[in-house]
């Protein structure tokens, strides 16, 4: 009994994904060293050895295996390269091969002797020999003992000692060349040997079943079934060579849909495999001559030692100078680690040493989607929701559960999802009466949140809400009364699900797409303002305590907000302004709402005619030069009499495109789609938009790599070398970093049980709309005696931030009649109009995250 759970905890805590809930291995090839009765425990030393008594049987000699050896005396088994595997199954069944236990055959042959000696085996107990090519003379083989190649180089060497010339051992030779696959001409083909074969590649190589169903694995056995001889399996140095050989082709390759003169942005990240070896990826986006915005994985680093920002900048720019695209990198979108400002600075110093023309400074941009998390995560941390644990908990502590019974508050409720959870998904049997608790499809599992997995309180609670049904009725099965969930718990998970949602569904959003989104961080900002706002406003007037408390934690989650929004305005040249302007469906109406002060409008076009006039000095210098007199045989008179007007256009084209674009109305239409189809009209302003386009909002583009990682560093791939990983990552994700449909499947195969889970809730909540009751205008709990957890205040100036109250907002605080009713979150699914934001832009200083510095 405790044999089996120990094996069953080991196998909970390390979850071999794929392969059920056991990870060891186990090789039924294999026989053991020692012997072991039926109910599989090991014997005592003094059970005596049965092969003394009688000699061992030697195993079958598989029908596609060659006999070889002097005249009448074919007492050996040949060995080749394409006969290999039938062999080594045969021969590890041996007396001497049961002992080796690997395959001593295969391998680098360099010494030149080998090149003059077959590869045997003796058939009655396995053991290794060499047979001379040239007289047939039999040598122990240099595995057996160690001995080395010494005999065998005397052997070939020395005169008198091989007898050369024609030989018994022709016909080795004639089995080898004219039988070349000793199976293909003995084995014939049937549908149950090629299932069979199927399985058993499955089987040795812990692979997935889905795997035969995936196209790549049909595309390699279309391509062998072309060929006009069976292909020759080249080895697995080879095939590593041309990894790195594909890669740098792809790269160059699509580097060079890089237009002329563009600009590109990158994105980077520091990850550590589970292996412990760290990684620096670095993406390029950039948008081609047809608008199609570009993702390359330009490099996955391995990193050595400490991770200064001086050791990363040196890794970076090292890259950058491989790829030649030091001087045309426009931005660098980042986390907030304070190493990043050092890597940041240094590149700037390289960059500006070049003394390039018209250099503009690299910019620091941070990952939008960090920030959401780091405004999610106070918001959290006030109600101590944070979850504390990097992985899923396996274990259930009664200890625990009741020291947690004393506080009822928001943690608690979230504590007792988090045990029935962990208590359903310890035991095989209690998850199958969970499943059977369900009546309708698809039958689901709880999930448990985890610190290191974005939105997974989120998932958590959203799963458990569902499932609110089949939790009440465990508990009550199991009598589980100290965590049933009770009716007032259960609306505190309707209030954090309605709180958190819109941080979910930006934080999804952001993280899925593939398109362009600097245009949409003001937007993004002023969404989440406004969400937090009319919350705040609902639960002003509450009264029970937990509900003041989130009240609290929506005033964090607010100034995390703030701090970071105001630093928008430090960075160079108001980019985000910029390129909030370039989106058709902003342009600069963005800005000049009665929401906005009106200082506002005018700074941001003043920044944007400034930052255009490199692009309109490049523009006109191109237009000079393609102007320039012609042969008199290339021109006509009417080319001449027509060069002065269009030589005067090209003077006034600059202030005429952005004054033009300014006066028309928006347009609903992204904008890669829009600068397409108007490069001509706006020729200067569309070559603007496809440098600042390029920037990425957030970093997700990495942490979509970061995912593929995870899948090549397979806890059975422990071996793999860093520069292998880097270059199988760059292989998988040089031109995309989404996995196609047909993949996912087979990735799946890799997860865990609790990663399967919390994918599908994050999929279904992307694709429905919510269904958990909203917070209630004129709901008061009737456990109003609870203490207050803090009293009704008014927001201040500086909890608002940049952003001032509208006079309706003030009246509606005032008002001790009606509650404002619960913010409507469905916009946020929906294609947004022209998108506004209340405020003025006056700037609160908070407290800094991990010394984020803007440079």
């Amino acid at each position: 009994m405790l044999q089996s759970q120990a094996s069953s905890q080991f196998s909970d805590q390390y979850p071999s994904s794929a392969f059920e809930d056991n990870p060891r291995d186990t090789f039924s090839f294999f026989t053991s060293d020692g012997l072991f009765n039926l109910d599989g425990r090991e014997t005592p030393t003094s059970t005596p050895n049965v092969n003394l008594l009688r000699p061992a049987i030697p195993p079958v000699i598989p029908e596609t295996l060659e006999r070889v050896g002097p005249p009448k005396r074919k007492n050996y088994i040949l060995w080749t390269e394409m006969a290999n595997e039938d062999f080594i199954v045969w021969w590890l069944k041996t007396e001497y091969g049961s002992k080796m236990k690997r395959n001593i055959f295969e391998g680098r042959r360099n010494a030149e002797c080998w090149d003059h000696f077959y590869q045997v085996a003796t058939i009655q107990d396995g053991s290794p020999k060499v047979i001379c090519k040239n007289c047939d003379h039999i040598l122990a083989h240099p595995a057996d003992k160690r001995r080395g190649t010494s005999t065998m180089n005397r052997h070939y060497s020395q005169v008198g000692a091989c007898r050369r010339g024609p030989t018994q051992s022709q016909d080795i030779r004639k089995a080898i060349k004219n039988g070349a696959y000793l199976s293909s001409r003995k084995a014939s083909f049937t549908p149950q040997a090629w299932m069979e074969r199927l399985i058993t590649f499955i089987a040795a190589s812990r692979l997935p079943f889905q795997l035969i169903e995936h196209p790549e694995f049909r595309a390699l056995l279309e391509m062998a079934r072309l060929a006009p001889c069976f292909p020759e399996i080249p080895t697995a140095t080879t095939v590593r060579r041309h990894l790195q050989e594909i890669v740098e082709e792809r790269q160059y390759t699509l580097l060079q849909k890089l237009p002329n003169s563009a600009k590109l942005s990158i994105a980077l990240d520091c990850w550590t495999s589970p292996f412990r070896q760290a990684f620096m990826a670095i993406t390029g986006y950039f948008i081609d001559q047809e608008w199609n915005y570009r993702e390359l994985l330009l490099g996955f680093e391995p990193l050595q030692g400490s991770h200064t920002g001086a050791y990363l900048s040196t890794v970076l720019l090292d890259l950058l100078e491989k790829h030649r695209i030091t001087e045309r990198v426009l931005t660098i979108t980042t986390d907030n680690a304070s190493n990043n400002g050092t890597l940041l600075g240094s590149l700037q110093e390289v960059v500006e040493s070049l003394q390039l023309p018209s250099s503009i400074p690299v910019i620091r941009i941070p990952c939008i989607a960090h920030v959401i998390q780091l405004s999610l995560k106070e918001l959290l941390g006030q109600m101590d929701a944070n979850p504390g644990n990097e992985r899923e908990e396996i274990e259930w502590t009664e200890k625990g559960h009741i020291a947690r019974q004393e506080n009822r508050k928001i943690v608690d409720t979230l504590n007792k999802v988090r045990k029935v959870a962990v208590y359903i998904n310890k035991s095989p049997q209690r998850r199958e009466s969970f499943i059977r608790l369900q009546t309708k499809e698809p039958k689901l599992m709880p999930i448990q949140d985890v610190r290191t997995r974005w939105n997974s309180t989120f998932l958590m609670l959203r799963r458990a809400r569902r499932l609110q049904s089949a939790f009440d009725d465990f508990c009550v099965q199991f009598n589980l009364a100290d965590v049933k969930i009770d009716r007032d718990e259960w609306r505190q998970v309707d209030y954090l699900l309605s709180i958190t949602y819109p941080f979910f569904k930006f934080t999804s959003s952001l993280s899925a797409t593939t398109d362009v989104t600097i245009h949409n961080v003001f937007g993004i900002y002023n969404a989440l303002f406004t969400h937090i706002d009319k919350a705040k406003v609902q639960l002003a007037r509450k009264k029970v305590g937990w509900k003041r408390v989130m009240k609290s934690a929506l005033d964090r989650a607010r100034d995390k907000l703030t701090e970071y929004y105001g630093k928008t305005d430090d960075i160079p040249g108001d980019l985000y302004a910029i390129a909030t302007i370039l989106g058709p469906r902003n342009k600069l109406e963005f800005f000049t709402t009665s929401e906005w002060e009106p200082h506002w409008g005018p700074r941001y076009k003043q920044s944007l005619e400034a930052y255009i006039q490199p692009y309109r000095q490049r523009y006109e210098e191109a237009q000079s030069t393609s102007t320039l007199q012609p042969t008199i045989q290339d021109v006509s008179d009417i080319d001449i009499l027509l060069r002065p007007t269009v030589s005067l256009q090209s003077n006034v084209t600059a202030p005429d495109e952005l004054t033009r674009y300014l006066r028309s109305s928006t347009v609903e239409a992204t904008p890669l789609v829009f600068w397409k189809e108007h490069q001509n009209e706006y020729p200067i302003l569309a070559s603007l938009a496809r440098d600042i386009l390029t920037t990425p909002a957030s970093g997700s583009g990495v942490e979509r790599l970061f995912n593929s990682a995870r899948d090549i560093c397979h806890y059975r791939r422990g071996s793999l070398k860093p520069q292998t990983i880097k270059e199988l990552m760059l292989f998988m994700c040089t031109t995309k970093f989404d996995v196609e449909s047909e993949q996912l499947a087979l990735v799946d195969e890799y997860l865990s049980t609790q990663e399967k889970q919390a994918k599908k809730e994050q999929k279904d909540a992307q694709k429905k709309e919510e269904q958990f009751d909203p917070i209630s205008d004129n709901e008061e709990d009737l456990s109003t005696t609870e203490d207050s957890a803090e009293t009704i205040q008014l927001p201040s100036a500086r909890a608002l931030g940049k952003r001032r109250a509208t006079p309706d907002q003030l009246f509606e605080l005032d008002d001790d009649d009606d509650e404002v009713p619960l913010p409507d979150n469905s916009h946020l699914e929906e294609g947004r109009t022209t998108q506004r934001r209340s405020s003025g832009r006056v700037p609160k200083r908070l407290r800094q995250d991990e010394d984020f510095v803007y440079l």
